[in-house]
């Protein structure tokens, strides 16, 4: 999931193990913690090409085999750090300081700029909270630099590595949650699991945790410390836990859709919008084309409104066995499209991530209106694949109204059969 969420939940780790001995700067060390896995991010700097990241990110470090082996590493690294008396100095802690106020502050900017252009209640109340988080990271990062308040921890071996192997186990398995995959078997296997229940942002996930941390700031005694962080830990993992009910509504919608409307099917996916998980969607395999629609748990009627989408994939047919379109071909599990544009470039749609707007009520072109893509191109006989990342055709405003729009439900019944495009 995102930064944020993990931070969260590798801070309500780092405190749930450690809090008893360190405090409230066991929250600091957890979402270090939890941050971990997702450094592998910073492998693209390395890589000869942006599509070999779609591999390595969600790979070996968010493994079953990472967690048990960079447990006790890392276990041992912090160990050896509070023995020969690193966290006293303070040009270290002001390092640690400034590295969690920076990003704290890219987090503030993101939701920021968020609240800019959209003006959703939702992100306009996680920035309120989080710019309320300031005053009780600037005491524990305070605290921290003064040297005069710094304890020995009097933490032990087994109790850091649970804390790692905690941090590092719940980042992959909420990871494993969305849409986007995790390579959990590294290096044995690249199969992505994806239980497609939750999608990459949802607050009302990471919230409540949010919101048991920031009491644990406040609250004196170690008892009620814990339980904060223990209840917001609960709420998080019971709304996880109702993810997969409403997932489980949400195909059996799917599946009565396809029967009534006469659709053939090979297989189908169903996945969240985003922010939520009461408007959903579905990509539907055909022998000949996809089928894509949505449906709202407050719909009044179970109908779901199919937009067919052809396949085209004769398109690449004599790019069979080009590494990069091999490794967009293995990402997307067979759920893809291809659109020929005007310039005899080639729109490679990954159909597993949806559509921003749905088809219903958004104006947003057809062909603009899907996620994630990537551009193929021929120069000169060279095959070359690059991102599409054109963001001026995204109107965020529209794009949260037509989605906020979508999830209030359909008022009215009808029949629906499929639309072409």
């Amino acid at each position: 999931m995102d930064s944020i969420t993990q931070a969260t939940l590798g801070a309500a780790m780092g405190h749930a193990v450690l809090g008893k001995k360190m405090g409230n700067k066991a929250i600091l060390v957890g979402a270090i913690a939890g941050t971990i896995p997702d450094l592998d991010v910073f492998s693209r700097l390395f890589l000869d090409h942006q599509v070999y990241g779609l591999v390595y990110h969600r790979g070996i470090t968010h493994s079953i085999l990472f967690t048990f082996l960079a447990s006790p590493i890392f276990a041992w690294v912090s160990l050896k750090y509070y023995e020969q008396g690193w966290h006293k100095k303070w040009g270290v802690q002001a390092i640690l300081a400034a590295w969690s106020l920076l990003f704290y502050l890219l987090i503030l900017i993101g939701l920021g700029t968020g609240v800019y252009y959209s003006q959703n209640p939702i992100v306009i109340g996680l920035f309120s909270l989080f710019t309320l988080g300031l005053y009780p990271l600037s005491k524990t990062l305070k605290s921290g630099i003064d040297k005069r308040s710094q304890i020995e921890y009097d933490i032990g071996f087994k109790d850091w590595t649970l804390m790692y192997f905690l941090a590092f186990l719940t980042h992959w398995v909420i990871d494993a949650c969305t849409a986007y995959g995790t390579q959990i078997f590294e290096p044995f296997s690249r199969y992505r699991v994806a239980f497609n229940n939750i999608s990459i942002v949802d607050p009302l996930y990471t919230v409540p945790m949010i919101i048991g941390l920031v009491a644990v700031f406040f609250a004196r005694k170690y008892q009620t410390q814990r339980f904060w962080n223990y209840l917001g830990i609960s709420i998080a993992s019971l709304y996880m836990a109702t993810t997969f009910y409403s997932k489980s509504i949400m195909n059996t919608v799917v599946a009565d859709n396809l029967q009534q409307q006469g659709i053939e099917f090979t297989e189908y996916i169903t996945y969240p919008t985003i922010l939520n998980t009461v408007l959903w969607q579905t990509t539907v395999v055909t022998e000949d084309a996809y089928y894509y629609g949505t449906y709202s748990l407050l719909d009044e009627t179970p109908i779901i409104d199919f937009v067919k989408l052809p396949k085209n994939h004769a398109l690449i047919e004599k790019y069979q066995g080009e590494e990069y379109l091999d490794i967009l071909l293995w990402f997307a599990n067979g759920y893809y499209n291809l659109i020929e544009q005007p310039d005899g470039s080639i729109t490679f749609n990954n159909l597993r991530f949806g559509m921003m707007g749905v088809p219903e009520n958004s104006t947003i072109p057809l062909n603009d209106r899907y996620i994630f893509r990537f551009k193929l191109t021929e120069k000169e006989g060279q095959f070359d694949v690059e991102e599409d990342r054109d963001m001026e055709r995204i109107n965020v405003g529209e794009m949260a109204s037509t989605l906020w729009n979508r999830l209030k439900g359909k008022q009215v019944a009808h029949e629906s059969t499929p639309t072409n495009y």
